[in-house]
């Protein structure tokens, strides 16, 4: 399972949520809930949600897609649903831990390419192309056309992910997310053309109100206790990493521990949307 490239950050922090997730919240999901009226934003509810964001991706499938490639397929869990209802998979993971586990969700059913997404090549071509909040991931630049490369004479490329308004101010301090302005810039100059173009913030910016919460609850007790035990116990070190990771100390206290990540500070910096987009010239 090791990474010859050496562990990201990003991919720690990945798996660092499955385990939480899958032990405290009984979920195998990694993405974000989809939020409706009806539903209380509770984290006895994060299941629910986040099956109705995997029903809101699968309603948005063109007609007549029988071929999918999953990018960033994470644990799997989209891409044994779609095997469950009839589509022909193709699975995308960069991250060794996430592919292992991925491997038991999904079985032998669908073939799961251990790469990113940039250094994929294959000889073959599918009717949709499917990014499920793993496009903030992928190099702007290089995505539209390799798409493009591999997609079907009729084929789609759908994107259900969250990015960065171009006034944004930082207020949530959450990174993450192409420049929206960008995004449809790059789009563009591919020459892809969108189909549908559906802005869901409202529906996933009330996730981090509860990472809000589980920080408050969860993390900053956790994080105040470490520090009172490094400062009672090893008084030295304590001095010593104090004085050397001062300024890294602040940045993980403001960014986890200050209240910044919640709903409406999403709303303010994030621009969360479903886009379905095509080669433009292509026939409905």
């Amino acid at each position: 399972m090791k990474n010859p490239s050496g562990v990201d950050s990003k991919e720690l922090g990945l798996a660092a949520g499955l385990v939480f997730a899958r032990y405290f919240l009984k979920t195998e999901h990694l993405h974000y809930g989809y939020w409706t009226e009806d539903l209380e934003v509770d984290i006895s509810n994060l299941r629910q949600a986040q099956d109705r964001y995997s029903d809101i991706l699968l309603s948005h499938i063109p007609g007549g897609t029988r071929s999918i490639l999953d990018v960033g397929c994470g644990t799997g869990v989209l891409s044994r649903r779609l095997l469950g209802e009839g589509y022909e998979v193709q699975s995308v993971s960069p991250s060794p831990f996430l592919t292992s586990y991925a491997r038991d969700i999904i079985g032998q059913e669908a073939v799961i390419h251990e790469c990113t997404f940039e250094d994929l090549h294959l000889d073959r071509k599918f009717d949709l192309i499917l990014f499920a909040e793993s496009f903030q991931y992928i190099d702007l630049k290089r995505v539209f056309p390799g798409c493009r490369a591999l997609l079907t004479g009729n084929g789609h490329v759908l994107i259900c992910d969250f990015f960065r308004r171009d006034d944004a101010t930082g207020a949530s301090g959450l990174g993450g997310g192409h420049s929206l302005g960008k995004f449809y810039e790059r789009m563009s100059e591919a020459g892809f053309g969108v189909v549908i173009d559906s802005d869901i913030t409202s529906r996933t910016a009330p996730n981090m109100d509860l990472v809000r919460d589980l920080l408050d609850q969860f993390g900053k007790p956790l994080w105040d206790l470490f520090l009172y035990f490094l400062q009672s116990n090893h008084p030295r070190l304590n001095w010593l990493a104090r004085k050397r990771y001062r300024k890294r100390i602040d940045k993980i206290e403001g960014k986890y521990f200050s209240g910044r990540r919640n709903a409406e500070t999403f709303r303010q910096d994030k621009s969360y949307r479903l886009v379905l987009c095509k080669p433009e010239g292509e026939e409905e």
